[in-house]
């Protein structure tokens, strides 16, 4: 079923995140109120993801970490998210970046 659907990421200022589909945001009309994504802090990213996907977060204090996509958990868009980056005392996320993942590449061989 993760497959079928187009995946968001969402990862929050605390270090929690979730994976969503983008089919359980509904489209919000001029003057909308905007469409809730995710509770237990302010949302530092959004974007689309593939399971095989990486992602790099980054910290007030210059940590860094790399984490696979897969090892988020799915969850409503509503719903709180689980621990991706364990901040310290006084850290925040504050930066996301999205690595695609890596194929194979082709060798060249030469004639």
């Amino acid at each position: 079923m993760l497959a079928a659907n187009d995946l968001l990421v969402t990862i929050n200022k605390p270090g929690a995140g979730n994976l969503t589909s983008a089919h359980d945001y509904r489209v919000s009309g001029r003057g909308g109120q905007g469409v809730g994504a995710m509770k237990g802090g302010e949302i530092v990213a959004t974007f689309p993801v593939e399971l095989g996907d990486q992602i790099m977060l980054a910290t007030s204090k210059g940590q860094s970490i790399r984490v696979p996509v897969a090892g988020i958990s799915f969850r409503s868009r509503s719903a709180g998210g689980v621990r991706v980056f364990n901040t310290g005392k006084g850290e925040e996320v504050v930066s996301v970046a999205w690595i695609a993942e890596s194929g194979e590449e082709d060798e060249a061989t030469e004639e």
